[in-house]
């Protein structure tokens, strides 16, 4: 039990040490898109065609309402994919980090004392009918 809470605790470093790394960031997403123009002696106007294109659109949230920026291939793009790939990169680890802290907790040893302490000081500041229901949560 001890090694796998000090394996635990090394991949927690890992991933806080990742975490501390990270780069440029955004939160949004990049879609890209096939239009047809509408034109009806356009190649686009044929069931099978799949349209002009690529466009690309980035699109986030911004006080609650959705804000689309459209964009073509070039640098400004490429910058936009890197930035919202470090992003998603930041998500799993935030996750992950979650994950290995959760199983730490569950690891780590109760003190007995300190249980029966803190039981006794909410006993002093909880009403009885709360203290029935700590009693019973405890006992199971």
């Amino acid at each position: 039990m001890a090694e796998a809470l000090e394996e635990l605790e090394t991949k927690r470093t890992a991933l806080l040490r990742a975490l501390s790394e990270t780069g440029d960031m955004r939160q949004g997403s990049i879609t890209e898109n096939y239009r047809s123009c509408g034109k009806s002696n356009c190649g686009c106007a044929h069931p099978k065609h799949p349209g002009h294109g690529p466009f690309y659109a980035f699109t986030r949230k911004v006080n609650g309402k959705t804000q689309t920026i459209q964009l073509r291939p070039g640098p400004e793009l490429s910058k936009l994919l890197r930035e919202v790939e470090t992003y998603h990169q930041f998500r799993r680890a935030i996750e992950d980090l979650v994950e290995v802290n959760e199983a730490i907790c569950r690891l780590r040893s109760v003190d007995d004392e300190a249980e029966s302490s803190e039981r006794h000081a909410l006993k002093k500041q909880l009403p009885k009918s709360s203290r029935r229901r700590w009693r019973a949560r405890s006992r199971g």
